[in-house]
């Protein structure tokens, strides 16, 4: 059972090209206006109703997250690019499981990935624009739907930052957070009705992305994942993370580093697709159909 567990874990992932540590569920709410703000930090207005002046207003999510465009290379950028081809190496360091991954990406959100583990196998996952669909060793082939699909598909996002819209209906800053290495992040929530929240960890000096964090919905339940972003490299104007350490609370944790990333290459349309070949396994397992026993074999006479 553990080994199941550990093989589920790595594809989950391996097979996001971004994903997110669970993070306390509030009940949602819509990122205040500059105006409301600007009320609740004035002195004036504290001493008016005769209290103690209100602590400084928190940054709007989505200016945060335009200095984050801005800094990683600008909507002009990001413009550019029409396809990406990258490759890289996967080390899960205690667990000793060494392996490759590779990913096709192409304007408009559509995705193909997958990742081969020693020992463990080959994982993959797709995005054609309209179905989202995974396959690894446990699982097998499956059609993603509901709150699965939309989990995976904001964890696939190129360009977070700049996508967040496509996703999600508010960003929500909720707070300052000092790291380990004593560096600091300004914390915004992007919260969605379809899937789960992300929140990502801008640094407060560089302006990028440092932490990814989300509950990632999978087929076993909700998964706590994290991301930390600990190298980026610059393609074509733009700033990408290219080594990143990303973690499921208690179980796993790997090490990604892309050693190969070239953008606006020629990419075969048909490698996002469902594979229409395969027996599709149904998203809720209750629906799979059972498996029957082979027939007995025929005594000789």
């Amino acid at each position: 059972m553990k080994r199941l567990l550990l093989t589920a874990c790595l594809s989950l992932l391996a097979l996001a090209p971004a994903g997110c540590t669970s993070q306390d569920k509030g009940p949602k709410a819509d990122a205040p206006s500059t105006d409301a703000a600007k009320d609740e930090a004035s002195p004036g207005a504290a001493e008016d109703a005769g209290e103690a002046p209100a602590a400084p207003a928190l940054p709007a999510g989505e200016a945060l997250l335009a200095e984050c465009v801005a800094a990683s290379g600008g909507e002009q950028a990001i413009a550019r690019f029409e396809s990406v081809h990258a490759k890289g190496k996967i080390d899960t360091g205690k667990q000793k499981l060494r392996g490759e991954s590779e990913l096709w990406w192409r304007k408009g959100g559509e995705f193909y990935v997958e990742q081969e583990i020693e020992g463990v196998g080959k994982s993959r996952a797709g995005y054609d624009g309209e179905v989202m669909w995974t396959e690894d060793p446990i699982t097998g082939l499956r059609r993603l739907e509901g709150e699965e699909a939309a989990s995976y598909l904001q964890s696939a996002m190129m360009f977070p930052a700049h996508q967040w819209r496509e996703h999600f209906s508010a960003a929500v800053t909720k707070g300052k957070k000092t790291l380990e290495d004593g560096g600091e992040i300004w914390e915004v929530e992007l919260q969605s009705a379809d899937g789960p929240e992300l929140t990502l960890g801008l640094d407060v000096e560089t302006k990028l992305i440092r932490t990814m964090k989300t509950d990632q919905v999978t087929s076993m339940g909700t998964m706590p994942v994290e991301i930390t972003v600990e190298d980026y490299g610059e393609v074509e104007g733009y700033k990408f993370a290219m080594t990143k350490r990303s973690s499921i609370t208690g179980l796993l944790e790997l090490e990604e580093k892309t050693t190969e990333f070239a953008a606006n290459v020629e990419l075969d349309p048909g490698i996002f697709a469902f594979p229409a070949t395969r027996e599709l396994v149904p998203a809720d397992p209750s629906a799979q159909p059972p498996v029957e026993a082979p027939a007995p074999t025929p005594e000789k006479p």
